[in-house]
C-alpha cells in the first residue's frame, strides 16, 4: 500500500513539532503537510493559492480550536462539500467534544509515543520500523 499524504491542521507549534518528531522517531513514511488555521486548511483542501498543486490528503488531523476559522466550522465545510467529504478526518478536541459528523475523534496526545499509538491505529499510516 502506498503511503498517504496527511494534512495536520494545528496552530500550536509545540504540537506540530511533537507530531513531526513522532513521525521521525517511529519512521512513519507518510508525507505530513501542516497548515496553522482553518482558512488555510480549506485553501489547501480546495487546491487554492498558495496551495495549488498540493496533493489531496488521505487523512486530516484537525485541531478544533483554531484561529480565523474554528475546526468545527472547517469540519462542517468538509462534510458539506462532496469533493471533500470522502477524506477521513480526525478532529483533535482539547477541551470539549464536538457533534460534527467526523470519521473519528481523538484527544491531542501528550507525548510522541501516545501520538504514534493513536496514529498507527489508522490502517493507512505506514511505518518502516519493525514490530
Amino acid at each position: 500500500m502506498t503511503p498517504i499524504d496527511i494534512l495536520l491542521v494545528e496552530d500550536d507549534p509545540g504540537d506540530v513539532l511533537m507530531t513531526q518528531e513522532a513521525f521521525e522517531h517511529h519512521k512513519i513514511r507518510n508525507s505530513l503537510h501542516v497548515v496553522t488555521d482553518g482558512v488555510e486548511a480549506l485553501q489547501f483542501l480546495r487546491g487554492e493559492a498558495p496551495y495549488a498543486g498540493m496533493p489531496r490528503p488521505g487523512l486530516i488531523l484537525l485541531d478544533l480550536n483554531l484561529p480565523k476559522k474554528d475546526g468545527r466550522e472547517v469540519l462542517a465545510e468538509i462534510k458539506a462539500e462532496p469533493s471533500l467529504r470522502s477524506i477521513p478526518s480526525s478532529p483533535r478536541p482539547r477541551r470539549r467534544r464536538t457533534s460534527c459528523a467526523a470519521t473519528t475523534s481523538t484527544r491531542t496526545p501528550t507525548s510522541p509515543s501516545r501520538w504514534t499509538s493513536s496514529a498507527s491505529s489508522r490502517s493507512s499510516v505506514r511505518s518502516t520500523s519493525s514490530s
